[in-house]
């Protein structure tokens, strides 16, 4: 999953993704560490709030901003 660099390219902190997505800072962090996989419910939301497809999330797809 692509969710660190994404993150990191919007300039969003766990914290401030966590506040826009509606996902625990926690999780994020699970997620980006490998420690667990985003439910579907949970993907959609990081994906929402990152401004990108889910297929771009998971790295399925290239990115194009």
């Amino acid at each position: 999953m692509e969710l660190k660099l994404i993150r990191k390219d919007r300039g969003y902190t766990q914290k401030k993704l966590s506040e826009l997505s509606g996902v625990s800072q926690g999780k994020i962090s699970e997620y980006e560490n490998g420690m667990t996989t985003p439910r579907i419910d949970a993907a959609a939301k990081l994906a929402s709030a990152l401004g990108i497809t889910l297929d771009e999330l998971v790295g399925l797809r290239k990115r194009t901003g």
